[in-house]
């Protein structure tokens, strides 16, 4: 399979992805409300969620340094290696919270605590900061330009929720909220579609 093809894919899981996130957050938000914690089911399906993109983001940030051009490699590089980071930090969280910590009894995080700072860290400034390196690497016009741009808000949203929990204010984590469950999936499909082009553009004959 192709960089461009496997990243396509990669890519279009991620909105998908992101879309049943979003449902299931609006049906949790729903069922109990803002200022209740979420529990199981509907924060085990969110875990689930979640631990398949961290591997996925990590796959869609490798296409993204393949595509690089060789000037722009470096940003891909960067972007790659911060994505590794939020992957492990992530899923390393939500496995022990859907193994050991339910094993003990029901699971859930509540800010503050240290398995929940953690995760924070992970989607706002790492994830953030992939997404911020990743933007350089398109410098073309048309889609490019819109994929370039769609990195660039979701990964400064993502930073910028770090004040939330840094300051003990969680209505700023939101912000991130809105970088990483709303911009990103939209980016990814972005993406999706110009490795697609792309692929379709290098297997067709020459004229």
């Amino acid at each position: 399979m192709s960089a461009n093809r496997l990243g396509s894919w990669s890519a279009l899981a991620m909105f998908l992805l992101g879309v049943a996130y979003v449902v299931t957050l609006t049906v949790a938000v729903t069922v109990h409300g803002v200022s209740e914690p979420i529990v199981d089911p509907i924060l085990a399906i969110m875990e689930v969620l979640t631990l398949i993109s961290a591997p996925l983001m990590v796959i869609v940030m490798a296409a993204i340094h393949t595509y690089a051009s060789v000037d722009r490699k470096v940003y891909g590089l960067i972007a790659l290696a911060f994505a590794i980071v939020f992957a492990a930090m992530t899923s390393a969280v939500h496995f022990v919270e859907l193994t050991a910590v339910r094993q003990r009894g029901p699971g859930g995080m509540v800010w503050p605590s240290a398995a929940y700072a953690v995760e924070l860290l992970a989607w706002n400034l790492f994830l953030g900061l992939a997404l911020l390196f990743a933007a350089p690497v398109f410098g073309g016009s048309g889609l490019q330009r819109h994929v370039r741009r769609g990195l660039l808000i979701s990964g400064s949203l993502c930073v910028t929720g770090i004040v939330g929990p840094a300051i003990g204010n969680m209505r700023l984590q939101l912000v991130g909220v809105l970088g990483y469950a709303v911009v990103l999936p939209i980016v990814c499909f972005m993406l999706s579609r110009l490795f697609r082009r792309d692929r379709e553009r290098i297997s067709s004959p020459a004229a």
